[in-house]
C-alpha cells in the first residue's frame, strides 16, 4: 500500500513541477485583473455611497416639503 501511495505522490509532484515556471507568468497576468477588480469595487462603492446620499437627501426634502 505504501509503495502505491508513494508512487502516486511522486507522479503528482512531477506533474505539478512541470507547471511551476508558469506560476510567475500567471501572477504577472493576474496583477492586471486584481487591479481592475479593485478599481471596479471602489467605483461601485463610490456609486453606492452617492446613491445613498442622494436618496437620503430626497427623503429629507420630501419630509420638509410635507411639514411646511
Amino acid at each position: 500500500m505504501k509503495t502505491i501511495w508513494t508512487g502516486r505522490v511522486a507522479q503528482a509532484a512531477g506533474k505539478y513541477g512541470e507547471s511551476a515556471p508558469m506560476a510567475t507568468v500567471c501572477c504577472n497576468a493576474c496583477r492586471t485583473c486584481v487591479t481592475t477588480n479593485i478599481v471596479g469595487v471602489a467605483l461601485a462603492g463610490i456609486a453606492g455611497a452617492g446613491y445613498a446620499v442622494s436618496s437620503f437627501a430626497r427623503r429629507r426634502l420630501r419630509f420638509f416639503a410635507k411639514a411646511s
